[in-house]
């Protein structure tokens, strides 16, 4: 027998034959869902094909006996030769099919330790072929005889991949129905290899795991039975809720319609709803009932910011119950652990998540990475995606850098792996216009009368109060103040954290000011504050609104998901879309017949960097004056559904040449997309060194489009900050425990971190801010560097706490 894995804990061996069987079995089942059954399977039981060999079945003894040298680690290639089996055996057919399917399972098998190769480079460099001719001797004939004796003969394998031909025709004219287009066709071939690379990545992973840990594989769910059974939860709560007012009664109408539309098979859909319209019990609703009537897999809730997964989490399990049923997955300390320390923790993979539970409540950034990012760890959540019902709340927040390289990803999604996909908002763009369209599904609208729709749940007029200059702090400080002489509560959302800090400051002052009996409740908040800390600020805000008189000064991170309700709301210049979204924290719930929402500019709000804001502002200026000139074009209302359309006409016309996601230098003269596609300019670099065309099928530059890869532009990192159980969990970090505790501690620490952006980080390293912890792996604030006000701060002296 030759060994593939030995158990550090019982020395049990794990043969090669039994590892590339159980990879097999398990790649097979995740094929299947997209019909790749005979795809999946050769791929899976020929990816460790070159581990049969004496010299590895040497070195796997070596390794674990002795377990702290890494100095072998990595020095036997044994993932090349699965894959060079496969390409010369059949890459060289005239059957065109074949040679792509040829291409198609070596690539996945070659790049299994590392992630996706380059097929070509940017400077046109053959990189696939290359690897499949390599130089070093990887002992192809012993490990080859070894596979054939023990596993599978040369008959078997051909006639296996006789079938994944047939497979992956069928799935490439699937394709050619989506879309006939070259850039289309050819980025969906990307897709398709990335769907099969994340099949392998699991199942190898997986079972690697199970056999290191010494567990049995985790059993089925019963999704079908869970479905009915969480239906039947949500069902008998929505029973619950009150039907008084005409907001109430209009929420019922369209949560009736988001179940009635569940009948509709898979494809792409709009759920069009107004703020505050119950869009995520509507849309859970109908998840519910569609995965119930197509027998899907999953259900993915995608949540734009951090900053309200945990509210939309928070609620969705308690209604539900079944937490073990929920997985919440954000960007996370964990997942930047494993990473900065992979080695320790490659065995065993203890911290990644596999997106492998019934309801998963996870972030664009993770779906994206998951899509788009290099390595390993983010794809092998892909095959997951297929047969899942995927709800996108908040769709306009997608980077405008990624719409295209995420429409043609949905639309693969949708038609080839059967994902029913819903964007959620109450501001649809029009990614159906775009270059690289979102194929909607032929009758989109979840919600049929969405105008009427829009027009019945006005509560608010929005009112612009532009002046030459913008105000000062002082100046809007004076303006809240006027506006709270009106109402009982006003909302100040500012597009910076410094301006936000600026305005706080003047109306705290102010408030002091004051008679005890006439003081304000004013409340702050910023992503410079962790998530445990806004909870609590936005519990306490919801127990005083209606009560005491409250101002709260907040960057946007209220304006999407947060469930809560202000007299009036004051919104500094910016996009549309945010302008909408922060009229919904106005009068949510229809407490008065209509309230006012002010748009005013502010003095020295730096959104130079901020180029969606800075975009949005002029955008937002121009329907403004269109609206001035007539307002009739617009229903004689800035927010409705006319309005918002002619400001996506003006904003993705404005950002048309920024959508297929440029790259950084040196090549911003080349996008993400066009690597990922037909990789033209690489295949012409090819074609003039070479003096002849390349026979390569698939030529993209996977591995450089994963290292440039980046949902948000500016790296941020995560560090653990002293407010609450984060002073305690610091300390845990810290001392000495398992890594299934540190796994816990990561977790919880969550809730009290910070994510700063590189200056921030550099600014407070330089002032000593930071305490390292685990060999300075994980980061933790001091304590005179968070206060209860504002949350992260430079100042390093403590300010008093709200006046409460």
């Amino acid at each position: 027998m030759l060994c593939s894995h030995i158990n550090p804990l019982t020395f049990t061996e794990q043969s090669v034959k039994e590892h590339l069987d159980n990879v097999s079995i398990l790649s097979k089942e995740y094929g299947s869902k997209i019909s790749l059954d005979a795809t999946g399977e050769l791929i899976g039981i020929l990816h460790d094909l070159g581990k049969g060999t004496r010299k590895f079945d040497s070195y796997i003894h070596y390794c674990s006996k002795h377990p702290k040298d890494k100095s072998l680690k990595g020095s036997i290639n044994h993932s090349t030769a699965g894959a060079k089996y496969i390409y010369d055996a059949f890459y060289n057919s005239t059957d065109q099919y074949q040679k792509f399917t040829a291409q198609i399972i070596s690539l996945a098998i070659c790049s299994h330790h590392g992630g996706l190769i380059d097929c070509l480079d940017l400077g046109g460099i053959d990189k696939f072929t290359d690897r499949m001719n390599p130089d070093k001797d990887i002992l192809y004939e012993e490990a080859l005889n070894y596979f054939n004796e023990e596993c599978l003969e040369d008959s078997q394998i051909k006639d296996l991949f006789s079938k994944a031909t047939e497979e992956i025709k069928s799935i490439l004219n699937k394709i050619n129905q989506i879309d006939s287009s070259a850039k289309f066709r050819w980025f969906a071939f990307g897709v398709l290899e990335k769907y099969l690379f994340s099949c392998l990545i699991d199942a190898d992973r997986y079972d690697t795991y199970t056999f290191m840990e010494g567990k049995e594989g985790k059993p089925d769910i019963d999704t079908s039975a869970l479905w009915n059974e969480l239906s039947d939860v949500l069902e008998t709560k929505l029973k619950s809720f009150p039907k008084k007012t005409k907001i109430d009664l209009l929420r019922v109408e369209i949560s009736l319609s988001c179940k009635n539309f569940a009948d509709n098979s898979s494809g792409i859909y709009q759920l069009s709803v107004p703020t505050g319209g119950g869009k995520t019990l509507s849309s859970l609703r109908y998840a519910l009932e569609h995965a119930k009537k197509f027998d899907k897999d999953r259900i993915f809730y995608i949540i734009p910011f951090t900053t309200i997964i945990d509210q939309n989490a928070k609620e969705i399990k308690d209604i539900l119950g079944h937490e073990d049923m929920i997985l919440e997955h954000h960007s996370n300390l964990i997942l930047d652990y494993s990473q900065d320390n992979d080695e320790e923790l490659e065995d065993y993979k203890l911290l990644t998540e596999r997106w492998d539970r019934p309801i998963i409540l996870t972030t664009m950034v993770q779906f994206l990475n998951t899509l788009f990012s290099g390595g390993t760890q983010d794809a092998r959540r892909i095959h997951n995606l297929a047969n899942s019902v995927i709800i996108f709340d908040e769709i306009q927040a997608i980077p405008i850098k990624c719409i295209n390289i995420f429409n043609s990803a949905i639309n693969f999604l949708a038609y080839i792996c059967n994902a029913t996909v819903i964007l959620c908002t109450a501001t649809q763009p029009l990614l159906d216009k775009t270059e690289m369209p979102l194929k909607l599904s032929e009758k989109p609208n979840m919600i049929s009368d969405i105008h009427e729709k829009f027009k019945q749940f006005k509560r608010v007029n929005l009112v612009p109060k532009i002046l030459v200059g913008g105000y000062s702090a002082i100046s809007l400080k004076d303006f809240v103040l006027d506006r709270m002489d009106q109402v009982d509560s006003v909302l100040v959302i500012l597009n910076t954290k410094n301006s936000a800090k600026e305005v706080f400051n003047e109306l705290r002052v102010a408030n002091n000011e004051r008679p005890k009996e006439k003081q304000y409740i004013i409340f702050h908040l910023s992503t410079s504050m962790c998530p445990s800390h806004r909870m609590s600020a936005l519990q306490k805000m919801r127990e005083k609104l209606g009560h005491e008189r409250v101002i709260c000064i907040s960057t946007q991170l209220i304006e999407a998901g947060v469930n809560i309700s202000f007299g009036c709301v004051v919104r500094s210049l910016a996009g549309l879309d945010n302008i909408a979204q922060a009229a919904g924290r106005c009068n949510r719930h229809g407490e008065t017949e209509c309230s006012d929402v002010y748009i005013v500019n502010v003095e020295r709000e730096n959104v130079s960097k901020l180029v969606d804001i800075k975009i949005g502002q002029e955008c937002t200026s121009r329907v403004l004056r269109d609206f001035e000139g007539n307002p009739s074009l617009f229903d004689n209302d800035l927010l409705s559904q006319k309005a918002m359309e002619k400001y996506y006409q003006y904003y993705f016309y404005e950002r048309r040449n920024q959508m297929n996601y440029t790259m950084s230098k040196p090549h911003k003269d080349k996008s993400l997309f066009d690597i990922l596609s037909g990789n033209n300019e690489a295949a012409n670099e090819f074609n003039s060194r070479n003096g002849y065309k390349s026979n390569l099928m698939l030529k993209q530059a996977f591995k450089t489009a994963g290292n440039e890869f980046q949902a948000i532009d500016e790296n941020t990192t995560g560090v653990i900050v002293p407010y609450g159980e984060g002073k305690t969990l610091i300390t845990l970090i810290n001392g000495v425990c398992s890594l299934s505790e540190l796994k816990q501690y990561l977790k919880r620490a969550q809730q009290f971190s910070v994510n700063l952006f590189e200056t921030d980080k550099r600014k407070l390293e330089d002032m000593g801010g930071f305490i390292g912890l685990k060999n300075n792996s994980i980061l933790a604030l001091k304590d005179e560097f968070y206060n209860d006000d504002v949350g992260v701060t430079f100042d390093k002296a403590p300010m008093e706490f709200f006046n409460a």
